[in-house]
């Protein structure tokens, strides 16, 4: 994986710049495996915005998955950074609610770490 291959596709919808649903659909047009490094890469994002257990909530509502599909159940099942792993390796025919939840995820996690560097970091995503 290439940290960053798909680092605007990502920020978009994480950010709000695009929707959740034209991220999605993107997403869906990739092959399987191609998906799976796309959710790879998620997860990293998700890690480096320090997404917390109280972002979990927040995430499946944005998300607009069912509360008990696995990748909602996954994440409330322990700490976000162990369970993105979990939700990365989920089959095949559930990459689309976990690219969603993962997105979402990783977008409440961003927003709490923008409001925190309060314009003093120098992540090119922050300023935008």
């Amino acid at each position: 994986m290439i940290v960053g291959e798909h680092s605007a596709r990502l920020n978009e919808p994480a950010r709000g710049i695009r929707s959740l649903d034209d991220g999605t659909r993107w997403f869906a047009r990739q092959d399987p495996a191609q998906r799976r490094v796309i959710l790879d890469e998620l997860a990293f994002y998700a890690g480096q915005a320090r997404a917390a257990e109280e972002d979990r909530d927040e995430a499946i509502a944005r998300a607009g998955i069912k509360t008990g599909d696995t990748a909602a159940v996954l994440l409330r099942a322990g700490r976000p950074d162990l369970q993105v792993r979990r939700i990365c390796a989920l089959p095949d025919y559930q990459q689309v609610p976990a690219f969603r939840l993962l997105v979402s995820l990783f977008g409440v996690a961003d927003d709490r770490r923008r409001v925190r560097c309060g314009g003093t970091c120098h992540h090119a995503w922050h300023r935008r």
